[in-house]
């Protein structure tokens, strides 16, 4: 799943030969559903009434990955859903959705948005700063690829959202594939004393930080 060093991963890969591919599947496909995914689950779709969706498990993963394709994994309804998939969503909350992260979900999401910002900072000459988390995706695999959408604010004070791309292959050092505004905001500051946010451009290569590794337990 590491991702391209000669181009920005944005579209989603789907040839399910390449190691960047990220195709939603069942998950617990043999067999029962455990307690902890049973409330993911609830988590994500809220309470069942009659106007709820009744698609058949076929047609949900066809809509799941249709989803996942158009907004390149940042924008997925998990309300339509009665099946679990390994795509899903995260909760910014004091559980960890993994036993080799240390870190809660909460801190750990907030760290990897804070490493996205700097690196896209130093990449486009701006000076950005985290604000929160809004939401993040997650897919699991081989490790996990998670899709982060942020809110940061200019030296202006206008808040800004962004969308970054994390690749964490089981025992290798975390990956930031891109961070990028999400499409279609104005970047512009006004007020040259407070600084201009310069007009970004396209990253042309992943970024490995060399510094963070996952934590096993």
């Amino acid at each position: 799943m590491a991702s391209s060093s000669s181009r920005v991963d944005y579209e989603i890969i789907t040839d399910p030969f390449d190691p960047r591919c990220v195709v939603a599947c069942f998950k617990n496909l043999f067999g029962e559903l455990t307690e902890k995914d049973k409330l993911l689950l609830k988590r994500m779709r809220g309470k069942e009434d009659k106007t709820s969706p009744k698609d058949t498990p076929q047609e949900e993963r066809d809509l799941i990955n249709e989803q996942i394709r158009k907004s390149q994994g940042f924008d997925v309804d998990f309300s339509k859903f009665r099946c679990l998939f390994d795509f899903y969503a995260a909760f910014h909350v004091d559980e960890r959705h993994s036993n080799v992260i240390r870190e809660t979900d909460r801190q750990f999401f907030r760290r990897l948005a804070k490493e996205a910002i700097a690196d896209y900072n130093t990449r486009e000459g701006t000076r950005f700063e985290f604000v929160e988390v809004e939401k993040a995706n997650v897919y699991s695999n081989s490790g996990f690829v998670y899709f982060i959408t942020f809110v940061a604010k200019d030296p202006c004070d206008q808040t800004k959202v962004f969308q970054a791309k994390v690749v964490n292959v089981f025992c290798r050092e975390i990956e930031h594939s891109f961070c990028r505004l999400k499409p279609g905001q104005q970047v512009e500051c006004d007020e040259d004393s407070k600084g201009v946010v310069k007009k970004p451009r396209n990253n042309t290569r992943s970024n490995k930080r060399a510094d963070v590794t996952t934590n096993v337990s």
